[in-house]
């Protein structure tokens, strides 16, 4: 009887967590959704042209001189930091092109 109890505990927890983390997800990041052309042209004129930076960016940082060659755990120590400041500069560019869309 515990183990039942013991499992269906496990699996509640699970949809609680999971339910959580989605749901946060889709408050954070729901995409703006343009409502008139000018929306769109904002869209397609402002945001492909952050997509294809942050692609840029990304190849340009991670596959640099400086993660060439070096030990695992330089990779890891200076890799962290470094994903982070990249990741809260794609968090910048996203806030700013959906900004720009909602306000079109």
């Amino acid at each position: 009887m515990t183990s039942n109890l013991m499992k269906m505990r496990k699996v509640a927890y699970a949809l609680v967590v999971g339910t959580a983390f989605v749901g946060l997800l889709m408050y954070f990041y729901l995409p703006a959704v343009p409502h008139s052309a000018l929306g769109w042209i904002a869209l397609i004129g402002l945001g492909l042209p952050v997509w294809m930076f942050l692609e840029w960016l990304g190849e340009f940082v991670f596959d640099s001189r400086l993660f060439r060659g070096r030990s695992s755990g330089f990779r890891i120590v200076v890799g962290v930091p470094v994903f982070i400041v990249v990741a809260c500069i794609a968090m910048v560019c996203v806030w700013l092109v959906q900004a720009a869309i909602l306000a079109a």
